[in-house]
């Protein structure tokens, strides 16, 4: 049986970005950890040293990250390229700054009285440096595969009426699938959830993932008809059932489709405000 318009299949389960990043730090973590152990460095020892370079490690890729799911990943080839070989020398660069740093603090007397030699040369400094490249790769590779999980991407915005005028926020979009495009009636959306660089579209028919940022959407839509409940919701007031007080100035929702939302005390006013 074909599918209908305006529906996609199910979307399969993946990790935020956020646990992504947890689960691969705490392997780094435990990697690190087991290969100190075979050199024969007791418990603490490898402990802290582990410790040391997953600090060094996190602080950069919570800096990188964005840079480049936001805009590298989106760049043509040969300029992406160019850019991410300047990005790995400087990650490798101050990932061993940074890790001098930290045993500076850590091996000295005091955390304002230390010796930091962070650019001495050696095998030592080399090692670190080949280290700063691999991982910066490993994390890039990464980023490019989670921004094409083979999640439909939002593709062409319409804004027009059935009678033929302009509406004042999004008519219908599209969505890609492989090589199939799909139109959503955005009439028929009741929530949007949004997930760091993707969101969750809840309508009449089922949901789907799209990759576009929540703020991106809450841009695109008419205001009339929707409204950000929640830092991470957005609803369809055309399709709100009901609503009843969940406490502490919150209003749960009832949603056409089922869905339960539980507005935050701002989306709760704004939501007052402008319809109830």
């Amino acid at each position: 049986m074909p599918e209908p318009q305006g529906t996609a299949s199910p979307p399969r389960e993946r990790l935020s970005d956020r646990h992504f990043v947890t689960l691969a730090l705490l392997l780094v973590f435990l990697a690190y950890f087991t290969v100190f152990l075979a050199v024969g460095h007791g418990l603490l020892q490898s402990a802290v040293s582990s410790l040391r370079n997953l600090i060094a490690l996190g602080v950069l890729t919570a800096a990188v990250l964005p840079f480049l799911r936001r805009y590298i990943a989106k760049m043509r080839l040969l300029p992406a390229l160019a850019l991410h070989l300047v990005l790995a020398c400087a990650f490798s660069l101050f990932w061993y700054w940074l890790l001098m740093v930290l045993i500076g603090v850590s091996n000295g007397d005091s955390f304002t009285e230390f010796t930091v030699r962070a650019f001495f040369p050696g095998s030592a400094m080399a090692w670190q440096f080949l280290q700063g490249l691999a991982v910066y790769a490993l994390i890039a590779a990464l980023v490019q595969v989670r921004a094409d999980p083979g999640l439909p991407s939002f593709v062409v915005a319409d804004g027009e009426t059935a009678a033929g005028g302009r509406a004042p926020g999004l008519g219908r979009y599209f969505i890609r699938r492989g090589d199939e495009i799909h139109p959503v009636d955005v009439g028929r959306i009741v929530t949007i959830t949004g997930a760091d660089d993707y969101a969750e579209v809840g309508t009449l028919d089922g949901s789907h993932l799209v990759r576009m940022t929540l703020a991106d959407f809450e841009a695109a839509l008419d205001g009339g008809s929707f409204i950000r409940v929640h830092r991470s919701r957005i609803i369809n007031v055309d399709r709100l059932v009901r609503a009843e007080p969940a406490g502490g100035g919150r209003l749960l929702l009832h949603m056409e489709n089922g869905e339960v939302v539980q507005a935050s005390r701002a989306g709760t006013k704004l939501l007052r405000d402008r319809v109830i």
